[in-house]
């Protein structure tokens, strides 16, 4: 029988970062303007990310467009899937 798969030990911030590839990548590819917003040594920062989102432990990334919360990165793939992302980011 083969070995059982084991869970490989990701550094810190190792899925924030590959989700926020995929978010910037997708956006460049439809040629959409974004602004990335670095929360990682800014509290204010993350704290106004965590109430715009309504959730205490959002982690990013977060998609907001100006002062209308989008939501998190499995609705934007979602919306990508169903081709609602004009929807989604608030462009429609």
């Amino acid at each position: 029988s083969s070995p059982a798969p084991h869970n490989l030990p990701f550094p810190p911030g190792f899925q924030i970062k590959s989700q926020q590839s995929e978010v910037t990548r997708i956006l460049d590819g439809k040629n959409i303007k974004y602004e990335l917003v670095d929360i990682s040594q800014d509290n204010a920062l993350r704290e106004e990310m965590r109430a715009k989102a309504g959730n205490p432990k959002a982690i990013p990334p977060q998609i907001v467009n100006g002062d209308h919360y989008c939501g998190d990165y499995e609705l934007f793939v979602e919306a990508v899937e169903q081709n609602t992302l004009q929807e989604f980011l608030k462009l429609a």
